[in-house]
């Protein structure tokens, strides 16, 4: 990354930290409190306060099972965050309680995430065209650490320690894009459950199936 870029990038990242939701000193779920979490980008903390769970159904010996969170406020002029991880469970409704690390989606093996996953924080999150974006923001898709399934009942508890490559967008334009970021989740609250749904992407010289996240913004 040359030098100009490397000040675009800390410069944004200071500006989010200015309206950051919580201390890096009080970033423990308080397991008291009903649907509360994180997601760390950096030196950047918003809360979570909803989880969804979409249900692909079966992929070879594995089931296909998504998990998203996202912020109370979604906004053009506020910052907001969403988190979707695509995993592989060994239970056919649920996320299997364990830690499930990076993998492909043509193996499906349970235990897995892939490199599908996307987490996004900043202004203007959207799902236009069936692709999860930011307007000014960052977004970052994993490219390692371990998925944590600690709860899996009425109230799911779930954690994600990994590193990324995360892309800034200024306007709705890359400014940059850089590998190994580190990234943090939390969550534990209900979680509403759904059939996922999936489309053929209509996107030039595109033919594969992709997922549907509306319901992340319903």
């Amino acid at each position: 990354m040359n030098n100009n870029i490397k000040i675009l990038v800390l410069a944004f990242i200071a500006l989010l930290s200015s309206c950051s939701s919580d201390s890096d000193s009080n970033q423990d779920i308080n397991t008291n409190n009903t649907n509360k979490g994180f997601l760390k980008i950096g030196s950047q903390t918003i809360e979570l306060s909803q989880g969804y769970l979409e249900n692909y159904g079966i992929r070879g010996n594995a089931y296909n099972i998504d998990f998203s969170l996202r912020s109370k406020s979604i906004s053009a002029t506020e910052n907001g965050a969403v988190v979707y991880f695509e995993l592989f469970s060994s239970l056919q409704n649920n996320l299997a309680r364990g830690d499930y690390s990076y993998g492909g989606f043509s193996e499906a093996t349970a235990y897995t995430f892939t490199k599908w996953g996307q987490s996004l924080l900043g202004t203007n999150i959207n799902n236009a065209k069936g692709t999860l974006s930011v307007t000014n923001g960052v977004s970052i898709r994993p490219t390692g650490g371990i998925f944590k399934v600690i709860e899996n009942g009425a109230k799911y508890k779930v954690s994600f320690t990994g590193k990324g490559t995360a892309t800034v967008f200024k306007d709705g334009v890359i400014a940059s894009t850089q590998n190994d970021v580190s990234f943090t989740i939390q969550y534990f609250g209900d979680v509403k459950k759904s059939e996922g749904k999936t489309f053929v992407s209509t996107a030039k010289n595109a033919s594969a199936i992709e997922k549907d996240h509306a319901v992340i913004f319903k």
